[in-house]
């Protein structure tokens, strides 16, 4: 039997100004929406800020944590310094029977302890319709750090990109558009092959010690561990690396400092830089994914 979000309820659990939108984009998918953990709700019709998270999870029956997800000590980000919110065992027993957790992304732990409770999960921060068009943002917040943080210009600097996913392809076509040499690191011939066509200079990962030397900038966006001490070491001096992979990333920060070398983690640039933009694609997405799920082996 098909669910439809209009015979459910939801309730916005922390976050930021993109939950904001969210939650005013579902009042015209459900009847009413709590929130918690945001502050500047707007005065809307059937929406009601809760005061505790316990008025928050009750009745509901899908409940929206932020893109950021749950770190790994279970805790989720809030707007308001004063609400702490930390997904465990007791959060999940406030939950209806058979309710529908809606976030970024969860520990393996976490999603564990839910299914034995009875309650899904849905994961959506890697959903293509999610992850595509947040890469554009993600990729021109990376460019305004590396100008914030350089004596040169985009035009004629040699950009070192590990991997060819979603964000290292939205970056490396505006940082061709600019000017740069771009080199391509991955492991995939089909995306070396790829870059090749763009334009680009393509390596294969285990080359980048011998490459690094010619960055100017390193970008990665892989999350393992990527930028070794060993690759650190063999940067030129004045080297920016800016770390785009999902916490802790994959740059040895330490070595890092030890050799001098600027290193940025670059977490949630699209709510950062351009929240607006951010918020929209979460706002315009959701809704229509989370009926899919409802419904997913229905």
């Amino acid at each position: 039997m098909w669910e439809s979000l209009a015979q459910s309820s939801v309730a916005i659990v922390g976050g930021d100004r993109r939950q904001i939108m969210v939650a005013e984009r579902m009042l015209d998918w459900v009847a009413w929406v709590k929130t918690y953990g945001l502050t500047a709700i707007p005065d809307l019709p059937r929406m009601f800020p809760a005061k505790d998270l316990k008025q928050a999870l009750t009745g509901s029956r899908v409940i929206i944590l932020p893109i950021s997800g749950v770190d790994g000590k279970g805790m989720v980000k809030t707007m308001d310094p004063a609400v702490r919110i930390k997904i465990d065992q007791q959060f999940l027993e406030l939950l209806e029977e058979k309710a529908l957790i809606v976030t970024g992304s969860i520990p393996l732990y976490l999603k564990q302890q839910a299914t034995q409770l009875g309650v899904r999960v849905f994961e959506y921060a890697e959903r293509d319709e999610i992850a595509i068009p947040n890469a554009i943002p993600t990729a021109e917040g990376a460019i305004q750090l590396m100008m914030e943080n350089t004596a040169f210009t985009v035009n004629g600097s040699c950009c070192l990109l590990l991997g060819f996913g979603r964000v290292a392809q939205a970056l490396a076509a505006r940082l061709l558009a600019w000017g740069a040499v771009v080199l391509i690191a991955a492991r995939s011939p089909e995306q070396l092959a790829k870059a090749d066509s763009w334009g680009c200079t393509s390596l294969f990962l285990s080359r980048v010690a011998e490459e690094v030397s010619k960055a100017d900038l390193v970008f990665n966006t892989i999350p393992a561990k990527m930028v070794t001490e060993e690759i650190v070491s063999r940067m030129k001096p004045g080297t920016l690396i800016i770390d785009l992979a999902s916490a802790p990333g994959g740059v040895d920060f330490q070595a890092a400092e030890k050799y001098k070398i600027t290193a940025i983690l670059a977490l949630g640039l699209p709510g950062k830089v351009a929240p607006l933009t951010a918020g929209n694609i979460l706002a315009t997405k959701l809704p229509g994914l989370i009926e899919q799920e409802l419904n997913c082996g229905v």
